[in-house]
């Protein structure tokens, strides 16, 4: 059993989770990275993808994040994502709606939203969907 350390993942409007944790990893923007408890103290931004995490208890969890930024240092690991909710908190049907729309959006239909947000919002609706079925 690894070293436990703290991790807290916060977003703008709550802390999705804090309590120590075996190990997580989250979506750097030059890919996925790892951390353990005594990692080297750094900070990276993050993408929009999965946080995953192994609770003190052994349990595997998933949050889904819309970027943000990773500090490590002094025995924990902070997440400040732009949005975060955990696996059992999305409502998939309203991800779906949302995929639908940006994806309207990206046929050239009339939605309000440019096509750069409209691709924002694909990536954003399909990690969610795809971490509420995970979890």
């Amino acid at each position: 059993m690894s070293k436990p350390f703290k991790l807290s993942v916060v977003a703008p409007d709550r802390t999705v989770f804090e309590d120590m944790v075996q190990s997580t990893i989250v979506p750097g923007v030059s890919g996925y990275l790892g951390v353990l408890a005594d990692h080297e103290p750094s900070i990276v931004a993050l993408k929009t993808g999965v946080v995953e995490f192994i609770d003190a208890d052994g349990q595997r969890h998933f949050v889904s994040i819309s970027g943000g930024f990773l500090e490590v240092g002094g025995g924990s690991a902070i997440i400040l994502a732009d949005t975060a909710e955990r696996a059992s908190d999305i409502d998939i049907s309203r991800a779906e709606r949302a995929l639908e729309e940006a994806r309207s959006a990206l046929r050239g239909e009339e939605t309000g939203v440019t096509s750069q947000q409209a691709a924002a919002e694909l990536e954003r609706a399909m990690n969610r969907i795809k971490i509420a079925k995970r979890g």
